[in-house]
Parts: C-alpha cells; sequence; structure tokens
C-alpha cells in the first residue's frame, strides 16, 4: 500500500500546527494542510492557560514576544473581586492568534516530516480499512491517519457526518484596544447584567476585549454592534472608554459536540472535538493537551488508537463541561454571582483549585465541601 503521508492534518491552526510537529518529530509523515493562508485573524480569547503554554514550550516554540499571564480575576461590579494565581511555576500566555497561528504554522513546515500546503480545502473523505483518501481543492491525497483539526465548523466532521447543532445559544463581540504600556498581567472577566466582559492582555501595549452572553444581552435590537461593544466595556472598564476597538467580530452560537471524536482512521481534536463556552479560557489549551495525547496515541498502535482516544477524551470532556456548568451558572444568577465573589475572596486557595481543575491539572472530585461553601459563600 502506496500513501502519500502517514497522517494528513486539516487545520493548521495551533491545534493543527502542534500536533502536525509532534508527528514530524516521531517520524510520522505529516501533511499540514489549511484552506487558509497567513498571517490570519479571527475571534478567539487567546488567553492561553498553562498547559497550553507548556506543550508548545516543549516543542521549542518561542513564546517571549506574548504577555505572561499570571491568573485569572472575576469581578461583579458594586460586590468585589477576587483574584487566583496560576499555580507556582506555571504561568499562561497572552497569544494575538493573528501572530500566534503564522509561528507555529511556520515552526510546523520547519519540523523534519512535515510538508504545509496552504490554500487547500477538504472537499470529500473516502475511508478505507487501512488508509483513507481525501479529495481536496489540490488533488486527491491519501494517508494511514486522517485528523480534523479544523475548529468548531469542522468539514472533516461534517464530511464523516458526525457534526451535530450546537446546544446553546450565547455569542461573542470580540475586539482589540490599542492601551501603550498598561498594567494588565491575567484574564479579568466582569459579570455584568446579560453578559460578561472577558478582558486578556495581548502585547504590551493591546488588549483582547470580548463580551459573551446571548443576543438580548449583547446588544439592543436596534444598537449597532459596535455602540453595543463600547457600552459595556466602558460600563466593565471605564479606563477604556476612549479606546475604541480597530474592528469587532462576531462569534457563535457555542456549546457544539460531534457524535463522535474518532472512528476507523479519522479523528477529531481541538474545537473540532468540541467547544463549550469561552468564558472558561481553556479552549485552546485543552485542545493542544489533546493533540499531545493523540500525537502518542497514533504513533504507538494505529488500529487501537480510535478506542483509546475516544476514552481518554471523553473524560477531559467531562471535566471541562463540569468547569463550563459551574461558570455559566454564576452569570445566571448576579446573587449567586455576588455571593461566589465574597466566599472565594475569604477562600483564595478554594479559586486557585478551581483553576487547577480547569487547566486540567487538577480533578474535580478533589473539591472538597469547604470549597463547595466557598462557592455559596458560606
Amino acid at each position: 500500500m502506496t500513501t502519500d503521508a502517514d497522517v494528513i492534518v486539516v487545520g493548521a491552526g495551533p491545534v493543527g500546527s502542534a500536533l502536525a510537529t509532534m508527528l514530524g518529530l516521531r517520524g510520522l509523515r505529516t501533511l499540514l494542510i489549511d484552506q487558509a493562508t497567513f498571517p490570519r485573524d479571527k475571534p478567539c480569547g487567546e488567553g492561553l492557560m498553562p498547559a497550553g503554554a507548556q506543550v508548545l514550550e516543549e516543542l521549542g516554540v518561542p513564546l517571549d514576544c506574548f504577555p505572561p499571564l499570571g491568573g485569572v480575576s472575576y469581578r461583579v461590579p458594586s460586590v468585589g473581586c477576587v483574584a487566583g494565581s496560576f499555580s507556582k511555576g506555571r504561568t499562561g500566555r497572552g497569544t494575538r492568534r493573528l501572530v500566534l497561528d503564522r509561528l507555529l504554522a511556520e515552526h510546523a513546515a520547519a519540523t523534519p516530516n512535515v510538508e504545509l500546503v496552504l490554500g487547500c480545502r477538504a472537499r470529500a473523505i473516502a475511508t478505507e480499512p487501512r488508509q483513507v483518501s481525501v479529495q481536496t481543492t489540490a488533488g486527491s491525497i491519501t494517508a494511514k491517519i486522517l485528523v480534523g483539526a479544523d475548529g468548531r465548523r469542522s468539514q472533516v466532521g461534517r464530511l464523516m457526518g458526525w457534526q451535530r447543532p450546537p446546544r446553546a445559544r450565547r455569542y461573542a463581540l470580540v475586539g482589540h484596544l490599542q492601551l501603550p504600556a498598561h498594567e494588565f498581567d491575567g484574564i479579568v472577566v466582569t459579570l455584568l447584567r446579560g453578559c460578561e466582559v472577558y478582558l486578556a492582555p495581548t502585547s504590551r501595549d493591546e488588549v483582547l476585549v470580548a463580551l459573551l452572553g446571548p443576543k438580548a444581552g449583547l446588544k439592543a435590537a436596534d444598537e449597532p454592534v459596535r455602540a453595543a461593544y463600547r457600552r459595556h466595556v466602558a460600563e466593565a472598564h471605564p479606563e477604556l472608554a476612549g479606546s475604541p476597538p480597530a474592528a469587532v467580530r462576531g462569534a457563535g452560537p457555542f456549546w457544539s459536540r460531534p457524535s463522535s471524536v474518532a472512528g476507523g482512521r479519522v479523528f477529531l481534536v481541538g474545537d473540532a472535538a468540541g467547544f463549550l463556552d469561552p468564558l472558561t479560557g481553556d479552549g485552546m489549551a485543552a485542545g493542544l493537551v489533546a493533540a499531545r495525547r493523540l500525537a502518542s496515541t497514533l504513533a504507538g498502535e494505529p488500529d487501537r488508537a480510535a478506542a483509546r482516544y475516544r476514552r481518554w477524551e471523553a473524560g477531559q470532556w467531562r471535566r471541562r463541561v463540569f468547569m463550563s456548568r459551574l461558570a455559566l451558572g454564576l452569570t445566571r444568577s448576579s446573587s449567586r454571582a455576588g455571593r461566589a465573589i465574597i466566599g472565594l475572596t475569604r477562600s483564595p486557595a478554594t479559586f486557585s483549585r478551581l483553576l487547577e481543575v480547569n487547566d486540567g491539572s487538577r480533578s474535580p472530585l478533589s473539591l472538597t465541601p469547604r470549597d463547595w461553601a466557598a462557592l455559596a459563600g458560606i
């Protein structure tokens, strides 16, 4: 049997490029394709949690150009703020996608055994017991394994018949503000009535600000998008009121999950394997950790890889769903959110443990009755 590659990875975003790099380093001939070209920009929370930063550091990706993130803060106006630091020695990064995507794609292309093809879109998939054929805009290619790392609207997932409609009706408005020499050193989430305002530094002179919520909470019926965006930003961060965004992009709806993440010789990873809510900020890191696991699994016994990956990924998904439901539960009630802020301020160790659960370094089962009491404001 002759194939064009051992693995075809569709999607050269952070997760796909990192996966291709890992596979190439393991000696697998990897073809990385993407319908876009670089540089490109796309709506994203752009806060990379420590677990994801660690994966990229292990690959030798230089991250010094991205500002370090020391932790996460949650705020409720007129109630207070609780700030949590990441575990000692662990640092996140504020990663501007316009820069990060190109950096990781170029890093992958420079890796032995990896070929990067841009402007190439998958059109059809044919699976066989020992190989997968993909019809693309550049012609037909075959490989032993196909991986879809092509985002929450995955073309691979759609062609496999695995895609399902989103379950939630939450959306985002995303923009970047120029703020020379700002002092933000972590992610800040402000819970407003009707929506949340998520801020992450993306350079020394720029911050990302995203509004998250249902359509009715993001803007009034006849209100222009930019006006609604600026109104919410000014309410959450009065110090940013005079910094208009260059552009405001929309995203959503969120909370989607395919019917399968692996079958035969086809796999999904990253947002293609499921997208929850940006409020927890863990999506990119979770995808990179999953890429590391998938690379290790594929380098072992490919015939057993699908079942093994499904089992592992299901556990990760349950943890992430737990954290998303917990965070969203606070947004649905201002009184509940206020009590949680007060309780976590009294018990900062609980908030630090929650950040570890969110990052995957701690199990939700490790939370104690005292932790739950703190969340309830008791």
